[in-house]
Order: structure tokens, then C-alpha cells, then sequence
């Protein structure tokens, strides 16, 4: 591996002298971006799917993915120090171990990025759209409201919804990172205030001032509740198991899949003002603050339904939707129906809303800023580093990525193709590789780490091999998870073969992109000798 200069560029070696990206990005910004991307509104699956683990402990699940998540993000905050350049993990693996391994993994975690942002944005409808205009609808007798919910949870909803929203935030992001995160940071400071109601609606429920069986007997009949809880007994859901190890430490995947992705702000490196601090403070913090909340409102969320009836709804309403009188079994919907209360309706459901929305944006972001990263090294074609004189940003990638975002909502909306497709297998090994990598550094490249700002030590020992041996064995336990647990809905045979070959496709675009500029004349081992221009 050739050694790393991180000293200035020199003439001709990249195709111009700046980036053209600014730090206009401030640390608490950063935090809120992680706070977004770690998804708090997924606990809606974690605690409709926990039916399918008899036994686990929500709580110690949910502490067990923290702890590996903050060993994840430690681990990012230091190694992305020494790098601090756009385009996620493609930087610091492309020059700390070699361009090849870089650009695969970078390759695989961007395209999944993108594909999510479509399918993240179409999901915000079933989750919070169709549930709120439904609910609504149930709560004011008004049919046209249930109507037009059932119409954004069909595909015709599903795109027109996802279009609109992917095209809103596509041009705040071409506006530039402080107008977006000016936006951001208000939008999602009102979500996230609807969120924490939601947790007082839950709190209230768990403390008898709500009757969420009462409220749900009132919309679907006398004994309603009550024959869900028989019809998935009956079925043979266990709804009182004993506490099982084993399928606590297995359910933790569900809410270490929110948790590890705080990491993706390492997408915008390049654009964050502190330089050395920035990532190491704001990971670790979202990943706690949005790990508490996952938390709470899972103990929340039991106590207010009770444990028999949380399982005993999540189990009829994802096997045997027919039977049950709602369109999905997510918390936030059944908390609507206790709270029995339109104004707390709309705000409960603006939160799902809102969070799910900008988790897409946010995705959104990683991809553009990999995309941009490869045209400046030349690994892409050099219209898609074009950056907006006036804004700053890089304009050609972002259109270059929302078309393909569109193209996937099409695809995922009218097709059954995508519809069981995720890509958390390869977006893992990703994660591990980068937290392994991070771990050896001190090893592989000391004089680049002695004179980093990740050179911190604990009885002469990195702190970044620490969090990063521990963190890619907790992560790769998950990983291994996701690719062997069929309830987590990640191993699908589409999703298994995607997973391969999106890194040999990768791989493939990385040996002609070499060929090419080779070609060109353009001395490619230069570049990569080098960190980026700023």
C-alpha cells in the first residue's frame, strides 16, 4: 500500500484545485443530521415485529444494540478525522488500505443509500399519511378521510407522495447544506416535540388516564380487543413467554438497524466546520439521545397496551392483516386510537411523518456526496463534481441521483420486484470493514495517525482499535443476524443475490473507470496518493 501524504495537493494531480463545497456545517447541525438518520420513527417495526422473538426483553435488546452502535460511532468519530473530506467511507478506505477496497465499498453503500431514499420516502405514506387521514376519518365519521388514507396506502399514493416529497427536499439540498439544515432543524425540532407527546399519550395510557382497550372496542365493536388477543392465541403466538437470552440477543437487530446509521453523516466530512471534533461529538451523542428514546418508548408502549395485547396486535396485524380492523399494527396508530382525540391524531402522526421523510433525505445526502467523491478522484464522470457557484453545492449529482430515485419509486410502487429487497447485509459489511479498518490504522499507518487528531489512548493503546475491534465484532454478530433471520425480512433470495452483486458491480465500474482515464493519461496512483482537495 502506498504511503498517504496529507500535506497539500500538488498542481495537476486532481482535475482542479477546490472541491467548490464550503464548511458551512456546524456541530449541533451534524447532530440533528445523525439524529435524523439513526430513525427513531422505526420503532414502530421494532415493537410490531416483536412478537416473532417469544421472550425477548425489548430493553436489554435495545441497550445491547446501543452499546455496539456506540462502539460503531467512537470508532467513525476518530478514523474520519484524519480524512475529513465528503463521500463517507470512500476517503479513508480508499487511501488507508487501497482505492479498490475504497471504491466497492463506497460503491455498495451509496447505491443502497439511493434506493432507500425511494423507498424510505414511499413508506413515510403507510406509516404516517395513510394512518393519519384514516384515523382521522374514524375519529370525525368523515368517510372521505378514510378514503384518501386507504388512497396513500396503495401505489398510485406511494409515488405521488414520494415524488413530491423527493423533488421538496432535492431542491432545498441544491440550495446548500445551511439552507437545508436551517430547514431541517426546525422541521424536525417540531417533529421531534410531536414525538415526545407521543410518548406522554403513551405514558398516560400506561397510567389509566387512557383505556386503549375501551378506545378500541368504541371504533370495532364490544369485545373487539378482546377477540384479536384470542384469534392470535388461538393461531399459537405465544403471548406470555418467559424471558429467552437467546431471542433477546436475536431481536436486537431491529433497533440496531436504526441505531448503527447515525454514522452516515461521515457523507458530508468535507463540509462540517470542526474539523477535528465534529463527527466524534455529534455520532455518539444522537446515537445515545435517539437510542433513549427507542428505548422508553418500547417500556412505554407496554405498559399502555399491555404486554399480551402489544403481541397479541402485532401478530395478527402482520399475519393475518385480513382479520384485523386497522390497516397496520405501528404503535403510533394504536396510540391514536387510545388517545380517541383528533388533534393528538394529527400530531402524533406528523411526527412519523416528518422523521420518516427526512430519514430519506438524509440517505439521500450520503448518496450525493459518494457520487461527487468519485468524479473529484476521477472514478466518475467529471460533469457529476460540478458544484453551483451560487450555492455551493454539487448540483449534477443531485439530479443525477434523484432521477434514479424516482426510477426506483416507480419500480418499488407498481412492481412486486423490489418490494422484498434490503440491503442491510451489505450496508453491515460495509460498516465492519470500516470499523476493522479504523482498528488496524494505528498499525498500518502511524505516521499518519501520530500527527492525527485521532491519536487518543487509553494506557497506550488507540482508542480506535479498541471501539473498532469491539464495535466489528458486535456488528458483525448483527450482520450475521440479518442474513440468517428470516423474520427480519433482510435474506430474501433478491435481496441475497443483490448483495453480491452490487459489490461485483462495483468492482467492475472501479477496473473500467481506471481503464479509462488510464487511457486519458491520467496517472491514477497520483490521486490516490493523495487526500482530496478541500
Amino acid at each position: 500500500m502506498a504511503e498517504v501524504r496529507t500535506g497539500k495537493v500538488g498542481g495537476g494531480v486532481f482535475a482542479r484545485k477546490s472541491s467548490g463545497l464550503v464548511r458551512t456545517v456546524s456541530t449541533f447541525d451534524t447532530f440533528y443530521y445523525c439524529l435524523v438518520q439513526l430513525a427513531v420513527s422505526f420503532v414502530v417495526l421494532n415493537i410490531a415485529f416483536w412478537v416473532f422473538y417469544p421472550g425477548a426483553d425489548m430493553e436489554i435488546a435495545g441497550i445491547f444494540a446501543l452499546v455496539v452502535a456506540l462502539l460503531e460511532g467512537v470508532t467513525y468519530g476518530l478514523f474520519t478525522s484524519v480524512y475529513p473530506r465528503s463521500g463517507g467511507e470512500y476517503v479513508p478506505l480508499s487511501r488507508a488500505l487501497h482505492p479498490f477496497i475504497g471504491f466497492v465499498a463506497s460503491f455498495a453503500n451509496s447505491f443502497w443509500q439511493i434506493y432507500l431514499t425511494g423507498v424510505l420516502v414511499e413508506q413515510a405514506c403507510f406509516w404516517g399519511v395513510s394512518p393519519l387521514l384514516s384515523t382521522l376519518g374514524l375519529q370525525t365519521g368523515n368517510q372521505t378521510l378514510v378514503n384518501l388514507g386507504s388512497w396513500f396506502n396503495s401505489p398510485p399514493g406511494w409515488f405521488v407522495f414520494g415524488v413530491f416529497a423527493s423533488l421538496l427536499f432535492c431542491y432545498n439540498l441544491y440550495r446548500g447544506m445551511k439552507s437545508y439544515f436551517k430547514i431541517q432543524k426546525w422541521l424536525f425540532s417540531i417533529a421531534l416535540i410531536c414525538f415526545l407527546i407521543f410518548m406522554v399519550v403513551l405514558l398516560l395510557g400506561a397510567t389509566g388516564v387512557y383505556n386503549f382497550q375501551f378506545s378500541f372496542d368504541k371504533y370495532f365493536g364490544t369485545g373487539a380487543y378482546t377477540q384479536v388477543v384470542e384469534l392470535a392465541r388461538a393461531d399459537g403466538a405465544e403471548l406470555n413467554p418467559p424471558m429467552s437470552w437467546k431471542y433477546t440477543i436475536w431481536f436486537a437487530i431491529w433497533p440496531a438497524w436504526s441505531f448503527f446509521f447515525a454514522v452516515l453523516s461521515t457523507a458530508f466530512s468535507g463540509e462540517i466546520k470542526n474539523v477535528k471534533r465534529g463527527q466524534l461529538i455529534a455520532i455518539p451523542l444522537a446515537q445515545l439521545v435517539g437510542g433513549i428514546l427507542v428505548i422508553l418508548t418500547g417500556v412505554l408502549a407496554r405498559y399502555a397496551i399491555s404486554k399480551e395485547g402489544l403481541l397479541a396486535l402485532g401478530y395478527v396485524g402482520v399475519v393475518a392483516p385480513d382479520k384485523f380492523p386497522l390497516s397496520y399494527p405501528w404503535i403510533t396508530l394504536l396510540a391514536s386510537i387510545m388517545a380517541d382525540n383528533p388533534l393528538l391524531t394529527i400530531i402524533i402522526n406528523f411526527a412519523v411523518i416528518v422523521m420518516t421523510t427526512y430519514v430519506a433525505a438524509s440517505t439521500f445526502i450520503y448518496g450525493t456526496r459518494g457520487l461527487f467523491a468519485w468524479a473529484l478522484d476521477g472514478m466518475a464522470p467529471q460533469w457529476l463534481a460540478k458544484v453551483s457557484e451560487k450555492y455551493r453545492s454539487p448540483v449534477n449529482t443531485i439530479i443525477a441521483a434523484e432521477v434514479v430515485v424516482i426510477i426506483t419509486m416507480a419500480i418499488y410502487s407498481f412492481t412486486s420486484f423490489t418490494r422484498f429487497l434490503q440491503g442491510m447485509a451489505g450496508m453491515g459489511v460495509v460498516f465492519c470493514l470500516f470499523t476493522f479498518t479504523a482498528a488496524i490504522f494505528p498499525f498500518i499507518k502511524r505516521e499518519v495517525y501520530e500527527t492525527s487528531p485521532a491519536r487518543v489512548q487509553i494506557f497506550g493503546i488507540p482508542v480506535m482499535t479498541i471501539t473498532g475491534l469491539l464495535g466489528t465484532a458486535g456488528m458483525g454478530y448483527i450482520t450475521y443476524r440479518v442474513i440468517v433471520d428470516s423474520d427480519f425480512g433482510a435474506n430474501a433470495p433478491i435481496s441475497m443475490a443483490m448483495f453480491i452483486l452490487v459489490f461485483v458491480v462495483g468492482a467492475i465500474w472501479y477496473f473500467v473507470a481506471r481503464g479509462i482515464r488510464r487511457r486519458q493519461g491520467i496517472d491514477m496512483d497520483k490521486r490516490f496518493e493523495e487526500i482530496p482537495v478541500e
